[in-house]
């Protein structure tokens, strides 16, 4: 049976995007990146011209999460696509949102579609605990290349990327005035997923996500028995 993996409960510099990567380039999922994916959405030629997106681009741009609707929506169509064809699944930015984890009494949510297509006990829940003074600096330091968009490690001296040779770049998200804007839209809005998943006793894996990238991964695979 094929497993759901959503690392999205974990704050800004966590190390979701990097967990998740792993997962793909090690175990054979399908990462899904839910934040490079509104983003070449929103930045598309085109996306000025339309309100909705241009909405959504504004709250992108300045650290406040999208509208749970329009994320829903986005990251659903998405899922079920990948559904159809039995993938394990990594998420590293969904849901983020309590509307996009359980949807309302007209809208179902994600964590109604995971466990519709892969069963309660195949749906797993990675939160990678960092202080916000780490969220702070990694994000600050983040650099990640211009092309694939893979992270450069900020100790890697280098002026491209490994992979595909692309140059590096700061992201606009990682502006110290808005990583805190994400970090308040953290506390606030992301992290009561975490209670109420718990009440509905889904598999919620807390790891200290500190240590260096390969260590924390060696310890998911631990705690996933994968």
């Amino acid at each position: 049976m094929s497993h759901i993996v959503s690392f999205s409960i974990s704050a800004p510099g966590a190390g979701k995007g990097t967990q998740a990567e792993l997962l793909a380039k090690r175990k054979g999922f399908i990462h899904f990146d839910t934040g490079r994916h509104m983003e070449r959405i929103l930045h598309s030629p085109g996306a000025e011209n339309d309100p909705i997106l241009k909405r959504e681009q504004i709250h992108w741009d300045t650290g406040i999460l999208t509208t749970p609707a329009w994320a829903l929506q986005l990251v659903r169509e998405a899922t079920n696509k990948m559904v159809q064809d039995g993938y394990d699944i990594a998420y590293s930015g969904s849901p983020r949102t309590y509307f996009e984890t359980f949807g309302n009494e007209k809208t179902v949510g994600l964590i109604a579609t995971f466990t519709e297509a892969y069963g309660k006990e195949n749906v797993h829940f990675v939160r990678l605990d960092v202080s916000e003074e780490v969220s702070i600096e990694r994000n600050s330091n983040r650099v990640v290349c211009s092309i694939c968009s893979l992270p450069i490690l900020a100790n890697a001296n280098t002026t491209a990327c490994a992979f595909c040779g692309g140059k590096p770049e700061t992201r606009i998200l990682d502006d110290p005035e808005i990583i805190k804007v994400r970090l308040k839209e953290y506390r606030e809005r992301t992290l009561p997923i975490v209670e109420q998943l718990k009440k509905e006793s889904y598999h919620i894996i807390e790891i200290d996500g500190a240590p260096a990238p390969y260590k924390v991964h060696e310890e998911i695979l631990k705690q996933l028995n994968l």
